[in-house]
């Protein structure tokens, strides 16, 4: 990033952005060991297990829909979202026998994570908590813990707690696959796991195409980010980090429901950005962003070359390939990081600071 963001408004964000290759790279390092720890604390048949669960909020909620993706790849089981208010407001009691259950909280002190943790392993349920912080409540209540492994971050925008977090549910879903070789086809296996730190280190340096993302994105008001599949979870989180920095209306969606009704808000004043890796959804989602630049929406194309090359008008920001789908969406959310904190800063705002926002949201 600029001299100028490391001198002012934006600061702490660019730096915790910048500790994003060497976090990945611990995680990848220590993979091998991650995954044992998982399977040791899990039934001895993971075929035993009756149902996946997952527990978020706002980041994290966007990872978790990325865990869900994958876990139900590994597995074959549904897995759901625990609507965390039946647990704290209804007092609704859960049946967890043989399930897994996965607690996402960066810090591991939100009220209600913790609380719905604690429930389901009363009641039966084995907890994984996926967190920066291992000596946190969430922690404290799971058999075990995934642990992002980096300093706490200062930038109320959460950056590498959340990239950090999509590689631990990575690893998560290759340790309870019954062959975690399965899972090689959508990360890329072992090459794709080292490679990782450097793909994110590359966008990182890449900041000239940004700058052109956002002077575009700063003269539009409202925003759509579109993936699918593997990819969606960038689109949520990219849509996320926009919204609460720059105080504008950005939504994400999934390439295929967009097209059903939102499709219609498309017009020059809406801005698109569109999310890709190689994969079986990427000519959805270069469908959908063509569909919507036909309706005069401009376009930021985020990721492959054929996205890029097949929306030829769209401002693009390449990431390099090498990465499976799974591990491919985490350098797609670094560059929705890049276009969020320098759309801010264009607009004379401070990204560190986003207005009424807290680092922990104590919710119950």
């Amino acid at each position: 990033m600029s001299s100028v963001i490391d001198a002012g408004p934006g600061r702490w964000v660019a730096a915790e952005m910048a500790e994003q290759p060497a976090v990945l790279a611990g995680i990848a390092g220590r993979r091998d060991v991650e995954i044992e720890r998982i399977r040791a604390a899990l039934p001895r048949d993971r075929e035993e297990l009756g149902g996946i669960s997952l527990i978020a909020r706002g980041s994290s909620d966007n990872v978790a829909v990325h865990a869900r993706y994958l876990l139900e790849l590994a597995t074959g089981l549904p897995v759901s979202l625990v609507a965390p208010s039946l647990v704290t407001r209804y007092h609704r009691e859960l049946r967890a026998r043989n399930h897994l259950a996965v607690a996402l909280s960066q810090s591991g002190r939100t009220p209600e994570i913790v609380t719905v943790a604690e429930h389901l392993a009363s009641r039966g349920a084995t907890v994984v908590a996926v967190t920066n912080h291992d000596d946190s409540p969430l922690a404290a209540a799971s058999a075990v813990t995934l642990s992002v492994g980096t300093g706490s971050e200062i930038a109320v925008p959460a950056t590498k707690t959340v990239t950090g977090q999509l590689a631990l549910v990575t690893l998560l879903a290759e340790a309870v696959a019954p062959d975690g070789a399965d899972m090689d086809r959508w990360t890329g296996g072992a090459t794709a796991w080292n490679r990782l730190a450097e793909v994110v280190a590359g966008v990182l340096d890449d900041t000239a195409a940004v700058e052109d993302a956002a002077a575009l994105a700063r003269d539009h008001k409202v925003g759509i980010h579109l993936a699918r599949g593997l990819t969606y979870a960038a689109a949520l989180e990219g849509a996320l980090k926009s919204k609460e920095t720059t105080r504008r209306v950005h939504e994400g969606y999934s390439s295929a429901d967009f097209l059903h009704g939102p499709l219609t808000v498309a017009s020059p004043e809406v801005l698109v950005v569109a999310y890709g890796a190689d994969g079986p959804v990427l000519g959805d989602v270069l469908d959908t962003a063509s569909a919507a630049s036909d309706l005069g929406s401009p376009v930021i194309a985020i990721g492959a070359p054929e996205l890029l090359s097949g929306l030829p008008s769209a401002v693009g920001l390449p990431v390099a390939g090498g990465l499976g789908e799974a591990l491919a969406v985490v350098p797609l959310v670094v560059r929705g990081q890049q276009l969020a904190v320098s759309t801010t800063l264009e607009l004379g705002m401070d990204p560190d600071r986003p207005v009424g926002l807290n680092k922990v949201t104590a919710t119950h």
